[in-house]
């Protein structure tokens, strides 16, 4: 027996102890009245009636000092729970990014409810049944890599996701929405899961799964308090978001703008004059032909430059093969230019890896043509399996490649750097006599992030 039991069978015992010293009392300063037996007998039957009563009485004060332990015990847990949403939204809130706003939430919302695993999923803006970002609490990133895809909104997600309302479960498997987890996918049993809302407007929904004990109803009423504050700080944060993406897209088309009607233009009148020179006189020198021919080349390259940066500034798509052709017939013409593009999959690329290919197939074709003396030069473009590739390849004079280095060649060290941006692959095929093949290999996993750094100068 228990402690507080104890103490209740000393009180009852006490109580009779009590009032058979009262009825010992009675009879010693009022002895004779009633008979010795019928005092007895009295005093038998009061001793029993109050020790019913007393172990009564006392029960039933224990079980309400018990209740009120367990109030003030969960009043103390709501109370914790309450200070800490206060202290985490308020630290959520600083936070500069959106993506560690939605980490800092389903991080917390672990921590406060006692959860194993939780998770906030961001639906897809074409389709709001189904979730486009999934971030997870409490998993390994070995164990999502086992667990494979994310979840799409089937369902308990689901559930959720069309009922708009919380749902809380005591044993997952045995709800008829369930639809199970796949391999690899860590044991969960209890689960609340909910909708943030911001003035009627879904912003996310917040699940958590395996509490020891499972979910009680104080916890849904605690986290739907906790989901508006949520919802509110993920609004503010997209808002922000927002805000610092349309300032810096004026910002962009400030310089682009810039760029377009300032530089670049200047740029274009200077290779103007230039051109107009060659043409106008022809008394000038062969060096200071082939010098102004080379500063035209150059300007020719900047340009092209340029233009890829303004079409970078302003985020939008670049077709490479449209970049190309654009830069081949400012750059000299397209008559000694064959395009072999196997595929369309350079639609996929980043415009910042169009910019890298365009600059730096200009570099190699302003070679074939300065230097090789090519009259038929071939870019071409091929998806494989691992990588992008691009070549370009002329009937030029070709060179040794023993007898060059690319430290002391500033065409080919300037697409060497433009390949170890990308992690990418530069080789060079060439033997006198027999033209140049410069081939740049792209690793399509990650732009590059997985393959080692290499150039190939190589004889053909």
């Amino acid at each position: 027996m228990g402690g507080t039991g104890s103490y209740r069978v000393l009180a009852t015992l006490l109580a009779m102890v009590g009032v058979a010293l009262t009825v010992g009392a009675y009879r010693f300063f009022f002895g004779g009245f009633p008979s010795a037996p019928e005092l007895l007998d009295l005093g038998l039957v009061l001793v029993f009636f109050t020790g019913v009563f007393s172990f009564v009485v006392f029960g039933l004060l224990e079980s309400q000092q018990k209740k009120l332990h367990v109030a003030y015990d969960e009043l103390q847990r709501q109370r914790d729970i309450l200070q800490g949403l206060w202290d985490a939204t308020g630290v959520v809130a600083t936070l500069p990014d959106l993506g560690g706003v939605l980490q800092q939430i389903v991080d917390l919302s672990r921590t406060l409810f006692g959860a194993e695993y939780a998770a906030l999923a961001v639906l897809s803006d074409e389709d709001p049944s189904k979730i486009r970002q999934f971030i997870t609490s409490g998993l390994s990133d070995e164990e999502r890599q086992r667990i494979g895809q994310l979840p799409t909104g089937k369902g308990l997600l689901g559930k959720v996701i069309r009922e708009k309302r919380p749902l809380r479960i005591q044993h997952i498997l045995e709800h008829p929405d369930s639809a199970g987890f796949p391999p690899h996918h860590p044991a969960m049993d209890s689960f609340l899961g909910l909708p943030l809302l911001y003035r009627g407007t879904v912003v996310g929904h917040l699940y958590m799964t395996n509490k020891p004990g499972g979910f009680t109803p104080q916890d849904e009423m605690l986290a739907q308090l906790f989901g508006r504050q949520a919802a509110v700080v993920i609004s503010n944060a997209r808002l922000y978001r927002e805000r610092e993406m349309l300032a810096t897209a004026q910002e962009r088309e400030r310089i682009g703008r810039e760029l377009h009607d300032g530089v670049l233009q200047t740029l274009y009148g200077l290779t103007l004059s230039l051109d107009s020179l060659l043409d106008t006189e022809p008394d000038l020198s062969p060096t200071a032909q082939k010098e102004l021919s080379r500063i035209t080349e150059v300007l020719s390259l900047t340009m092209t430059d340029i233009r890829m940066y303004i079409q970078t500034l302003a985020q939008s798509d670049v077709d490479l093969r449209v970049a190309l052709v654009d830069m081949l017939q400012r750059g000299g013409g397209m008559q000694d230019i064959v395009l072999e593009f196997r595929d369309n999959q350079y639609l996929e690329l980043d415009p910042e890896v169009v910019h890298d290919i365009v600059m730096s197939v200009q570099e190699a074709v302003s070679n074939a043509r300065r230097h090789g003396e090519a009259s038929r030069i071939v870019v071409g473009w091929e998806a494989l399996e691992d990588w992008y590739r691009v070549w370009i390849q002329d009937n030029g004079r070709g060179f040794d490649p023993a007898q060059v280095s690319t430290e002391h060649h500033f065409g080919l060290r300037n697409m060497r750097r433009r390949m170890e941006h990308w992690q990418a692959r530069m080789t060079v095929e060439s033997r006198p006599g027999s033209g140049t093949t410069v081939t740049f290999w792209f690793p399509r996993d990650d732009m590059g992030n997985t393959v080692e750094v290499k150039e190939d100068i190589q004889h053909g």
